[in-house]
Order: structure tokens, then sequence, then C-alpha cells
């Protein structure tokens, strides 16, 4: 067991489950209830779905990579990939707050923490695989 693949795959289900939750509740349907232009209104919902889409999946391979192991190449290569991505993420998230002027936003709109924390655990377990 890579207690730092488990650790990442629970970080990611926490998002996956904050995201769809609270995130609907805070941003999407009130989103939805803003008169704003019809086309930019659709883009917004397809870029909420596709976010939501892309959340689903890695929390299942990280924690079956963290349960089983990752010493297998090809599974190696998809761990990789998932910190990389998700560690990506977070340093846009961090890069669009910080320069927002929103007073607070760091705080606000703590997202980037936890894609670092994703991509820091599961970077983390494959160092250690």
């Amino acid at each position: 067991m890579n207690w730092f693949l488990i650790a990442s795959g629970l970080a990611a289900a926490f998002m996956l489950a904050g995201h769809s939750t609270i995130g609907r509740r805070q941003f999407f349907l009130p989103m939805l209830g803003v008169s704003f232009d019809p086309t930019a209104k659709r883009v917004m919902e397809f870029v909420w779905h596709m976010s939501t889409a892309a959340l689903v999946l890695p929390p299942f391979v990280l924690l079956y990579a963290g349960f089983v192991g990752a010493g297998e190449q090809a599974l190696r290569y998809v761990v990789a990939y998932l910190a990389l991505q998700f560690a990506a993420w977070g340093a846009v998230h961090l890069l669009v707050v910080s320069t927002s002027g929103l007073p607070g936003a760091v705080y606000k709109l703590f997202q980037w923490s936890l894609f670092l924390v994703v991509g820091g655990l599961a970077w983390a377990g494959i160092a250690t695989a």
C-alpha cells in the first residue's frame, strides 16, 4: 500500500464531493439564475460539467494505485500524468486568484491548494513506489 497515493485519492474524492455539492449550490446554480449572454451562459455550463467529468476518475485511479501499488510502469505514467495535471490546475488557479484584485481571493477561492495537495501527494506516491 502506498499511503501517499491513498491520501491523494482521498483528497481528490473530497474535491469531487465539494465541487458537486457546495460548488454546485454556491456557484453553478446562482450562475444559471443570472441573466447574461445566453451563449456565454451555455459555455459556462459546459465548462462546469466538463470540470465535473474531469474530477470523477482521478480519485478511483489514485486509490486503486494506492491500494494495489503503482509499481507497474503504465500505472506510474497515469499517476504521473494526474500529478502533473492537478499541479498545473493548482498553479493556474493560484495565478488567477492572486492576480484577480479581489480582496482575500487567495483564501476565499482556495481550490488551488486542494489541486496542489492532490498533485503533490500523487507525485510523492510515485516517487516512493
